[in-house]
C-alpha cells in the first residue's frame, strides 16, 4: 500500500490581534466626566452595570448595562456620566488590521452570557499576567508580572479573539444555543432578579430553592456552573455591589445604605464591605472622588498619547 501524502491545512484568521495596550476596570461616581482623547489603536467601551453616556467625535450614544461601543483608530472619544446613575465600565484597547474589524464601526452591541464570560476571563487573566491596576486611569504600557501563570498572555489573546468573533458572528446570524444551556441560563437569571429584589432582605439557601422549585443541591450546582461560587455569596457580592453604586450615587450615608441593604449594623456592613472590596466605605468613597478629580485635571481637551 502507498504511503498517504498528507498535506496540512493552514486555518484562516478573521481577526488578528497584534498588541494588546490597555485593559481598565472603573467604577465611576455619578458625575464622571472624562474630556476625552483619541489614539491610533481599537478601543471598546463595556457597560457593565449602570449607564453611561459615549461619544464617538460628534456622535453620541447613550450605553446600559450589557452595551457594548467600539470606537476606531484616530476617532477622537469620551465618557460622560449622567449625573443620576453611578455606572462600571470595561475598556480594553488593542492593535488590528484585520479588514474584518470594519464590522465593530458605528455600532452599538448587546451583550450575552457568552461575552460576559469572555470578559471576565480576559480581565482575570489580565490581572494574573500584569501588575498594572485594571483602575489606572491612564496605562501607558502594562507592566508583566513576575514569575506569572503559565499561558496567561496567550489566554488573553485567544478569549479576547473569541470574544471579538462572537460578537460579529451575533450581529451576523444569532448563534443558537443548546435547550439545557437556554433552560439553565433562564432559571439563573429568574434567581438573579429574586436575589436583586431582596436585597433589603435577608436570604438563606433554603429560600433560594422555595423559590425557583429546585433542590438545595441544584441551587448550588447552578450557581457554580453559572458564576463559579455559591448563591449566599453571590447574593452577599450583590448586596455590596449595591453599596458600591449607593457611594458613587453619594445619595445616601452610609447607615442608610447598611439599614437599605438589611444590615443589622453599621460595623458589620463596614467588616463585610472590607472583606469584599479591600477597603472600608471611607476608603471607597475618597478613591472615587480621586479618580473623578484625576479625570477632570489630568487630560487637556483632545490629548493624544
Amino acid at each position: 500500500m502507498d504511503a498517504i501524502m498528507y498535506s496540512g491545512t493552514r486555518l484562516k484568521e478573521e481577526i488578528v490581534i497584534s498588541e494588546l495596550m490597555t485593559v481598565h476596570y472603573f467604577e465611576l461616581a455619578k458625575d464622571y466626566r472624562f474630556p476625552g482623547e483619541q489614539h491610533d489603536f481599537w478601543e471598546f467601551v463595556y457597560v457593565d452595570k449602570g449607564e453611561i453616556t459615549a461619544y464617538s467625535g460628534d456622535v453620541a450614544r447613550d450605553l446600559k448595562s450589557g452595551d457594548i461601543v467600539f470606537h476606531k483608530p484616530n476617532e477622537w472619544h469620551t465618557l460622560i456620566a449622567n449625573g443620576v446613575a453611578a455606572s462600571s465600565v470595561a475598556v480594553i484597547s488593542f492593535r488590528s488590521v484585520s479588514a474584518a474589524m470594519a464590522g465593530f464601526e458605528d455600532k452599538v452591541f448587546k451583550t450575552g452570557s457568552i461575552q460576559r464570560n469572555l470578559l471576565s476571563r480576559i480581565i482575570n487573566e489580565t490581572s494574573a499576567a500584569f501588575d498594572t491596576p485594571l483602575s489606572d486611569l491612564v496605562t501607558p504600557k502594562l507592566h508583566r508580572r513576575k514569575n506569572s501563570l503559565f499561558g496567561t498572555e496567550q489566554l488573553i489573546k485567544l478569549h479576547l479573539t473569541e470574544f471579538l468573533l462572537s460578537l460579529l458572528r451575533n450581529d451576523m446570524s444569532p448563534v443558537q444555543t443548546s435547550l439545557k444551556r437556554n433552560l439553565d441560563s433562564g432559571l439563573f437569571g429568574e434567581i438573579v432578579d429574586y436575589l436583586a429584589a431582596s436585597l433589603g432582605k435577608k436570604i438563606t439557601l433554603s429560600d433560594i430553592a422555595r423559590h425557583a422549585g429546585i433542590s438545595k443541591t441544584a441551587v448550588k450546582m447552578l450557581f457554580r456552573e453559572q458564576v463559579g461560587c455559591g448563591a449566599c455569596e453571590y447574593f452577599t457580592r450583590m448586596k455590596i455591589d449595591r453599596a458600591k453604586t449607593y457611594i458613587r450615587e453619594d445619595n445616601y450615608n452610609f447607615t442608610q445604605i447598611a439599614e437599605m441593604l438589611g444590615y443589622d449594623s453599621i460595623h458589620y456592613f463596614s467588616r463585610q464591605f472590607r472583606k469584599y472590596v479591600n477597603m472600608s466605605p471611607t476608603e471607597y468613597a475618597g478613591s472615587i472622588r480621586a479618580l473623578t478629580g484625576e479625570a477632570a485635571g489630568l487630560f487637556p481637551q483632545n490629548a493624544k498619547y
